[in-house]
């Protein structure tokens, strides 16, 4: 494309630095009560940095289950609504560390140790009157379930594996007073079984799929609010899974979301409109699992979890949990009249009229060096057309961008303003095998990343090993809202 002369960089600096609306960056409030309740563990230091997160639907809040060392994992709510139970990894990357523990969501009760033994105790769930707790234990050898009263005496085993099997991840319905967990055959491939609470009526639920060998299948059953159906994963080879839900009284299996990635840690809205879930994407620049929700029905994911800072590794969800908003018709934001800021380039050609079509026609900076490597980066500032912040549903994000260098540790970059932490939180990282345009995707809909002044904020990065200088070259930068319905 024919660029512009060097004489016109300072005309397009001042209109990078100076077009769009306003410079708002105040976070929304946190003052809000929690709907959910999320084990996670930092990608960095998962031992050191792990803690139970309660926030709401929208990814506000900040407070967080009294915490000690350790990583908390598989936390599930009683239904008292303010007792929770959990695992927690007592020694680093060692399973058979994990005992279960008790604690309370507004800390008028101190943390109590449940189980104490030399074998693994995991993946605890309530009964519906809240009085014995399910769990996973192989603490006579195979792993099975076992019950426990709710001050953790009184355990015994109550089911017995396949030989060479094992049995894990269950779930207690409130409405039926029915079980399902999930049971490995001696080759390690799972399928979904459900019981009655006395354990006296056991059935095969699902088949497992097609997949065979150890760890395919079927993992993570949750229940409908209703008992009558059960989402949970399916795990078709090593790095992929889809989310799926089984008809109970059937097992009729239906896919609700298929990804080249992998999904964990299904649970269902109160309102059964939607599923949250972890969401693991590699291959769309994301490895680490990330919370996400998608309609009942089935459909697109969206992260309620954007950026890549944390591992999800459990996940409940509170009574108090709001349906979904209605959404009003989707809006393309216009690039045109967003603020173009010259992040870090040692030089900048183009307009933003160059950022509205994927067509070629490329905003191109060209890379400064900053310690040690070459980084060119602009911030694109949008005014959201709605009339409260908390109005913003759902953003999805769509950039076309290239580097004209690539080496085996460079990257492109998508990162998304965070105001409360005043940083930007990376929500997609690719290291491109050619020059060609890449499209560097995400869809959120965390409130954590919208600022009060209604305005959001999206980079796009190369970030490029030590050599030459490069080119930044930028096609599009696309921005969808589904706003609230009036």
């Amino acid at each position: 494309m024919p660029l512009p002369s060097r004489s016109l960089l300072a005309a397009v600096a001042c209109t990078a630095a100076c077009g769009g609306g306003g410079g708002g960056s105040n976070p929304i409030g946190n003052d809000t009560l929690p709907q959910l309740l999320a084990c996670r563990a930092r990608v960095d230091s998962p031992f050191q940095f792990a803690e139970i997160a309660l926030r709401d639907d929208r990814n506000l809040g900040t407070r967080r289950v009294g915490d000690r060392a350790g990583t908390e994992l598989h936390a599930r709510l009683h239904p008292d609504g303010n007792t929770v139970v959990f695992a927690r990894e007592r020694t680093p990357n060692d399973p058979a560390s994990r005992e279960i523990f008790a604690s309370t969501l507004d800390g008028s009760r101190g943390e109590v140790r449940l189980s104490q033994n030399t074998g693994r105790d995991d993946d605890p769930c309530w009964s519906p009157d809240g009085n014995t707790i399910l769990f996973a234990s192989d603490r006579d050898g195979a792993l099975a379930l076992w019950k426990m009263s709710e001050d953790g005496s009184a355990a015994t085993r109550f089911t017995t594996p396949l030989t060479g099997g094992s049995d894990g991840d269950p779930d207690w319905s409130r409405s039926t007073d029915t079980i399902v967990w999930s049971r490995a055959d001696s080759t390690g491939r799972h399928t979904l079984w459900r019981s009655s609470a006395d354990g006296l009526t056991q059935v095969n639920l699902t088949d497992g799929g097609a997949a065979v060998g150890a760890g395919m299948g079927d993992h993570a059953p949750s229940f409908t609010p209703d008992g009558q159906s059960v989402v949970f994963v399916r795990r078709l080879t090593a790095t992929n899974s889809v989310l799926a839900r089984a008809d109970v009284a059937t097992g009729a299996v239906a896919v609700l979301h298929a990804t080249p990635g992998e999904v964990g840690t299904p649970r269902v809205a109160p309102a059964a409109d939607r599923v949250f879930f972890g969401l693991l994407e590699p291959a769309s620049g994301r490895a680490s699992m990330r919370l996400a929700t998608v309609p009942i029905a089935g459909g697109a994911a969206s992260l309620l979890w954007p950026d890549e800072r944390w591992n999800l590794v459990g996940l409940d969800l509170l009574p108090t949990l709001p349906t979904a908003a209605t959404p009003a018709a989707p809006v393309t934001l216009d690039v045109e009249q967003a603020q173009v800021q010259i992040a870090t380039a040692s030089s900048v050609f183009g307009a933003r009229s160059q950022l509205v079509d994927e067509d070629g026609n490329e905003y191109v900076l060209t890379t400064a060096t900053v310690d040690g490597r070459e980084i060119a980066a602009i911030n694109v500032r949008f005014d959201l057309p709605v009339a409260a912040a908390t109005d913003v549903l759902d953003l999805q994000v769509r950039l076309v961008a290239r580097a004209t260098r690539i080496d085996g540790d460079s990257v492109l970059r998508a990162a998304i303003y965070h105001p409360h932490d005043e940083r930007f939180d990376t929500a997609v990282e690719l290291t491109p095998a050619a020059t060609t345009p890449q499209a560097l995707e995400f869809r959120t809909s965390s409130l954590r990343h919208v600022t009060q002044e209604r305005q959001l904020r999206i980079t796009v990065i190369a970030d490029l090993a030590a050599g030459a200088r490069a080119e930044l070259r930028i096609d599009q930068v696309r921005v969808v809202l589904l706003p609230k319905a009036n």
